[in-house]
Order: structure tokens, then C-alpha cells, then sequence
């Protein structure tokens, strides 16, 4: 349409990236030589709402970008790595879009392509099934026309052809970090409990990484569904971890998460087991780890760092498109010591 640029279409006759497009759109806005509208921009006479003048370009009211972001919830875990993508979009002039896939795959999929179809200019997805070969995932990205950074999950089961970058936490380095620590502490049989989250299976991975490397003696390594309210089944495990614990002489445990290790530790005290002197407790993920009546040492992935990586990726991807090498980066967390080990 004549007085009328779309990026999409503009970067694509071009060869130059949206990002080049739209800074360069932004510096025209802010001369009120165009005006900014969604997808692109418009002459001064085309336009139907006022200049906003310089105030506007890169904040809410005038983005550079827009990024979407799914995460399975808003909640336990996540609110950190939010916080870090909004401070980092913030800082980059572009708007964060949030959407909730609630851990259900196929909602997974119908937000990545509302986010695409609505005119986001990069998606960040964020999801509860690490490690795992989703072809119907992978074909619903290479369907669309829209550069996807995979958040807290590894891109191993992509295609090759699939120009998709990555950024997690490093939770097998995690583990490896807290079992390194108790054997430092002469600990040489550490068992594992472990709710079956999706950081489990990486931690499970690390955990028997190190407990090779160190030479220990096998230990018990037990996973726990996700409690149901007042089933008391977390109870009941964390009684038949203990036994399993006694019968194979474990004197430390790395647990995942922070609630089943406060779990962990009030069945020792009931037990009339001392914590650290007869049993050490590692706990994983680090949100409520210091509260505990004995605080917890704990393994704190890099959350924060994790969600403004992951938007620098996106700026870096629509800056540069085909010209950036495949990101897939791996931020490993901190082991945080308190008086539980």
C-alpha cells in the first residue's frame, strides 16, 4: 500500500534484518518524518494518531520488538526468570508479551502460533518436558515465520536444518556441584529424592555423574509424583526414602525441591536424627531453602540471568538473522551454604 512499510516484507525484499528496519524506523519516528503502527510504519499523513515525538520510541507506547514468552506458569520457579527477560526486553525498547501454557503440550503449540500470528517479532518458550523428541513442536517451528528461543529446555532433538537457539540452567552441573560438596565433607554415600519436575531428569543425570566420578557407594535414588492436596503421599515417600537411606548407610541427600527437602528435614527431626551431624541435606532450586527451621544449603539455578539471556538471544537473532551462528548456552547455577551440610 503506498505510504504504507511492512518490515516483514521490506526485510525480506532487502536482505536486512527486522531489527536493522525498525531501529532505523525509530530514528524516522522520532523526526515525525513516519509514525509507527504494528508490522511497520506509515507517513505522517496516513496516520490517525499524533506524534508522540522522541519520549515514545522504544518504551510500551512505541516498541522496537515485541517478544513473546510461555512459560508452563507464573508461579513457583519462573517468577525470576520473568522478571529477567522484562528487565532485559525493558532495556532493549522492546515489549514483553507473557502467555501461560498451565504444562499442557498442546497449549504449547496454540501459543507459539497466536504469538506468531499476531505479529511477534521473536517467541521465547519455556517448557516442562526437557530432553524430549517432539516432532509436532519442531515442525510448528519450522512452519513459522518467526525466529523461537527454547527457555530451560535443550534443543538436542531438533533437526539440523532447525535454526533454533537455546538457553538453560545447567542443573546436571548443579547436581554435580552439591555432591561435590558433600563429599568434601567426607559424605561417600548420598542418596537422591527427587520430585518428578522437568529439572529432574538433568539432575538425576549429574547426580550419578559425580557419584561415579567420587567412587561412592551406591545409594538409594527415589522420585516423587507431584502431591496431591492432603493425600500425604510426599509423607509416605519421604518415610521409605529415610529407610532406604539407613539400610544403604547414606549420611547426606541431595532433594529437589526446597518443600521436600523442609519435608525431608522435619522427618529427620521426628526421627530424632541431627541435621548436619547424622544426616547432611543438599537441597535444589533454592527458593525457600534459607527459611527452613535449619537453613538449607542449596543449589540455586541462574534464573534471572537464564530470562535476560534468553531475550539477548532473541535481540541478537533478529539483528543478525541467518548471519548468527546456532545459540545453545548453558548457565550453570551456584551452590549457596548454610547449616544443613
Amino acid at each position: 500500500m503506498r505510504g504504507r512499510i511492512e518490515v516483514a516484507d521490506f526485510a525480506a525484499r532487502t536482505g536486512l534484518s527486522g531489527m536493522t528496519i525498525r531501529r532505523d524506523l525509530a530514528v524516522l519516528a522520532e523526526r515525525d518524518l513516519i509514525r509507527r503502527v504494528h508490522g511497520g510504519a506509515v507517513l505522517p499523513e496516513s496516520a490517525s494518531a499524533p506524534a508522540v515525538g522522541a519520549q515514545g520510541i522504544g518504551t510500551a507506547s512505541r516498541p522496537l520488538a515485541t517478544i513473546g514468552l510461555v512459560v508452563p506458569d507464573a508461579g513457583y520457579y519462573f517468577p525470576p526468570l520473568i522478571r529477567g527477560a522484562s528487565e532485559a526486553a525493558r532495556a532493549a525498547g522492546a515489549r514483553l508479551v507473557l502467555g501461560i501454557t498451565n504444562y499442557a503440550p498442546a497449549e504449547e503449540s496454540r501459543q507459539l502460533a497466536r504469538l506468531s500470528a499476531d505479529g511477534a517479532d521473536a517467541v521465547m518458550l519455556v517448557t516442562a518436558r526437557p530432553d524430549v523428541l517432539d516432532d509436532e513442536l519442531w515442525n510448528l517451528i519450522a512452519a513459522i515465520d518467526t525466529p523461537v528461543v527454547l527457555v530451560e529446555r535443550a534443543a538436542d532433538g531438533a533437526p539440523t536444518s532447525l535454526r533454533v537457539d537455546a538457553v538453560r540452567s545447567d542443573h546436571a552441573f548443579g547436581a554435580e556441584l552439591a555432591v561435590d560438596h558433600l563429599a568434601e565433607r567426607g559424605h561417600r554415600t548420598v542418596g537422591l529424592l527427587c520430585q518428578e519436575t522437568a529439572t529432574a531428569p538433568w539432575i538425576i543425570r549429574g547426580y550419578t555423574r559425580a557419584v561415579e566420578r567420587h567412587g561412592m557407594s551406591p545409594a538409594p535414588i527415589m522420585t516423587a509424583q507431584s502431591p496431591r492436596w492432603g493425600d500425604g503421599s510426599r509423607s509416605e515417600t519421604i518415610r521409605e526414602f529415610l529407610n532406604a537411606c539407613v539400610d544403604a548407610g547414606a549420611t547426606a541427600a541431595l532433594v529437589l525441591p526446597d518443600e521436600m527437602a523442609i519435608d525431608l528435614l522435619d522427618a529427620l527431626d521426628r526421627r530424632g536424627a541431627r541435621v548436619p551431624e547424622d544426616f547432611a541435606i543438599v537441597a535444589y532450586d533454592d527458593e525457600i531453602a534459607s527459611l527452613a527451621r535449619i537453613p538449607l544449603t542449596a543449589v540455586s539455578p541462574p534464573r534471572m540471568a537464564v530470562g535476560r539471556t534468553a531475550v539477548e538471544t532473541c535481540i541478537m537473532r533478529l539483528e543478525q538473522r541467518d548471519a548468527a551462528p546456532v545459540h545453545r548456552v548453558k548457565l550453570t547455577p551456584t551452590l549457596h551454604m548454610r547449616d544443613s551440610s
